[in-house]
């Protein structure tokens, strides 16, 4: 590992080396949408083996279990998973991760913003990983859920220190890791689909490959830590190179604790983008699926947003981060007026540059407005007095959402 000299005269680990792109040629491509993760689909395997239990159960004992409303130690092949404490791998640089962790501390409002708006559409767009993702969206009958999950997991992940072997980010990420071992076993199960109270659904098609395939996880990697600088950048704040390579660096650990494989990572930022890039002009299609899931997230975010009175934010949001041909391929209706309010709040924060993060007094209207989201999430959904959403202790202080 070299190192560079940082700008307070303290030496810095520079990113490891990336694994590059020459690997992902069509063939080999082709080769991961068909590869799932053997540990965790093993894990499943053997719940289901040493059980009578059925699919419904195992979702439920899931949610349960990540919620510790049940003992990991009590499901057998799921609890041994969960707290296997599995260590870092060798490129794993822990002074990057926490850089990568505090730029999520230091511009998190914006960023969730981003995610919502950006990440998670832009998923929809691959016209054959999204079939996956609507067919469980059915057997759950809550396409809320995907949000309010998605985001408590990055909560969880980038809370500073949270990735270490058996801390709660950790914790979090490996039970998303067995729910989508779950989901594609389920998928591949269609006889027992109808215990789940979903409706019959045909066998899974063959030709799109392994449900949330190697593919599919390298490409929702990509709408984290690509698509969550660029929609950075959409809200006027630019981060230094080094900066961005770490928040990279941080998704590539969560990558590679989520189950992708240890030959496909870690990327620098100018591979990720490379490779994103060229599978979304490769892949990205209108289907039906996709506008439906689209048209569930722009519902979920009107929810989440109905204080301000603007219908039209999520829609013109979308437009703004992910631009005008992909929301038309999710079938987004046109921005009105409010698109302007986006763009509007990306120059007064790009004129106040680096002072958002460094000084609290400074207001930020994007960042006012998405601590007013995550919020929003943590009212979302309550039951009594638990929240299903909640965001850590140290985010709460670094963004001033108070107790």
């Amino acid at each position: 590992m070299t190192e560079i000299h940082g700008r307070d005269g303290a030496w810095r680990p520079s990113p490891p080396p990336s694994v590059g792109t020459e690997i992902f040629t069509d063939e080999f491509v082709e080769e991961l949408r068909r590869a799932g993760d053997d540990p965790a689909d093993a894990a499943v395997t053997t719940f289901f083996e040493a059980t009578d239990a059925g699919h419904a159960e195992l979702f439920t004992k899931l949610a349960m279990s990540s919620a510790g409303a049940v003992a990991d130690e009590d499901l057998p092949g799921i609890g041994p998973f969960v707290n296997e404490l599995e260590p870092w791998p060798d490129w794993a640089e822990p002074e990057l991760v926490r850089e990568g962790q505090r730029v999520f501390g230091d511009w998190g409002p914006q960023l969730g913003m981003g995610l919502f708006m950006a990440s998670i559409p832009a998923d929809y767009a691959f016209a054959k990983g999204v079939q996956a993702l609507g067919l469980t969206t059915r057997l759950t009958r809550n396409p809320k859920r995907r949000f309010v999950e998605t985001g408590q997991m990055i909560i969880d992940a980038m809370t500073p220190g949270a990735l270490e072997a058996g801390g709660r980010g950790y914790r979090a990420v490996r039970h998303v890791r067995l729910l989508h071992a779950s989901v594609r076993h389920v998928l591949q199960h269609p006889v027992q689909i109808e215990e789940l109270g979903a409706e019959a659904v045909a066998p899974w098609d063959e030709s799109l490959g392994l449900p949330i395939s190697q593919l599919e996880l390298l490409g929702t990697l990509f709408s984290f830590n690509v698509m969550g600088i660029e929609a950075l950048q959409r809200t006027g704040v630019t981060l230094s190179q080094r900066e961005a390579e770490a928040y990279v660096h941080v998704w590539n650990l969560v990558g590679h604790q989520i189950g992708i494989r240890n030959d496909l990572l870690p990327l620098s930022l100018a591979d990720s983008q490379s490779l994103w890039d060229v599978r979304r002009k490769k892949e990205y299609g209108p289907t039906d699926v996709g506008k439906e899931l689209t048209a569930a997230a722009i519902s979920c975010m009107q929810e989440l947003f109905s204080f301000t009175h603007l219908p039209g934010l999520p829609a013109s949001g979308i437009r703004h981060y992910l631009g005008d041909d992909t929301a038309d391929i999710l079938g987004v209706p046109p921005a009105d007026w409010t698109r302007s309010f986006f763009s509007f709040l990306a120059r007064t924060d790009r004129s106040l540059g680096r002072t958002l993060a460094q000084t609290p007094a400074v207001r930020s209207m994007t960042a006012a407005l998405g601590r007013r989201m995550w919020k929003a999430f943590e009212a979302y959904g309550r039951q009594g007095e638990r929240p299903s959403f909640e965001v850590t202790d140290e985010l709460r202080q670094a963004w001033g959402l108070g107790s």
